[in-house]
């Protein structure tokens, strides 16, 4: 089954409260964390993550916390997903360079072209799929 990782499901609660709170400077992950519900130490890890690829803004100093990078109409929400865990996969056998430690059938699989076509449909939507989009809906 697809399944979305805890991860990014944290991520995107993240960034929706950070969003909602633009208003201020910044947001701190302490803030954050209490106020989603969040565990602190796993949340200050997705923090890194999504600074490190540009999707949030760190500043450091008392007043200090985290802010967008950019509007959340720019960013789609594979960067989020591939900022915090891996790709989403419909099966194992999709990886880039599958082996039979993938999957034993996956030289004459008659699955893997039709999942395949399902990734890219995943991944299209994803693509697609801002994080305003998100945050619109309640």
């Amino acid at each position: 089954m697809l399944k979305i990782a805890k991860s990014v499901e944290y991520a995107l609660l993240a960034l929706k409260y950070i969003y909602e709170r633009q208003d201020l400077d910044c947001v701190s992950t302490k803030v954050i964390s209490e106020s989603v519900d969040i565990p602190y130490d796993l949340l200050t890890k997705i923090m890194q993550k999504l600074v490190k690829e540009e999707i949030i803004i760190s500043q450091q100093g008392t007043k200090g916390g985290y802010k967008l990078a950019m509007p959340p109409d720019k960013i789609n929400i594979t960067k989020i997903i591939n900022a915090v865990d891996q790709k989403i996969q419909v099966t194992d056998c999709l990886v880039e360079t599958p082996t039979l430690n993938d999957c034993k059938r996956f030289q004459n699989c008659c699955l893997r072209n039709p999942m395949n076509q399902i990734q890219i449909k995943i991944n299209k939507l994803f693509d697609e799929l801002t994080l305003s989009e998100i945050i619109q809906y309640n």
